[in-house]
């Protein structure tokens, strides 16, 4: 039996564009798709089938486009004050109770004497708690819903807009990092981690 690498690389291709629907985040899922889209054009031209590689060729065009609509577009963020009594306050914890849950119990957010919406396009797009003391924000989650992750909430507030938090008089933010994905997103943002053996980060704004 001899191995038709050719036929092989259509399953590649067939198990990549599967992976890019299961993506929750619409960007993720184009790039995923641009590069099972790209792999399915080449196999086209290989086993040469006209249609098979001028349709994916096409799909190529449109994933192409719509990430440039999306890294270009101009998106309008902000953050807005939430009452953690308000039913969609609560609405939303309800939503997202398992995996809040495993990076902080929902019965210690309701201790915290500090929410905030993060706006999107005037969408609610993620949810930032912590404990205010002066000027130090110590947060304890900064949950992003699932469509809206792809790092522009937080390079919009921690990055190229932290006077959003210095109009509110807050000067250092803290964070704690409960695992190796949401450190990596700290660092991004510009945080420093407080000392080797701590899963504390800060960023002085």
């Amino acid at each position: 039996m001899t191995f038709d690498w050719v036929e092989w690389f259509g399953y590649l291709a067939s198990v990549v564009v599967l992976i890019s629907l299961m993506m929750a985040s619409i960007v993720k899922l184009r790039w995923i798709n641009l590069v099972g889209a790209s792999m399915f054009t080449i196999y086209g031209l290989l086993i040469h089938s006209i249609p098979v590689a001028f349709l994916n060729l096409g799909i190529v065009g449109i994933n192409i486009y719509y990430l440039y609509l999306f890294y270009t577009a101009k998106e309008k963020f902000t953050v807005v004050a939430a009452d953690m009594d308000s039913e969609l306050f609560n609405h939303f914890l309800e939503i997202y109770k398992a995996e809040i849950e495993r990076i902080v119990p929902i019965s210690a957010l309701k201790q915290c004497q500090k929410a905030l919406y993060q706006l999107r396009d005037n969408e609610v797009a993620g949810i930032m708690v912590g404990d205010r003391i002066g000027d130090i924000l110590d947060i304890k989650i900064d949950f992003v819903f699932p469509r809206y992750r792809d790092y522009k909430l937080g390079e919009y507030f921690f990055v190229k807009h932290p006077e959003l938090f210095k109009q509110r008089g807050i000067r250092k933010i803290f964070a704690h990092a409960k695992d190796d994905a949401y450190a990596h997103y700290l660092k991004r943002m510009g945080f420093k981690r407080v000392s080797e053996d701590s899963n504390t980060y800060e960023k002085v704004l």
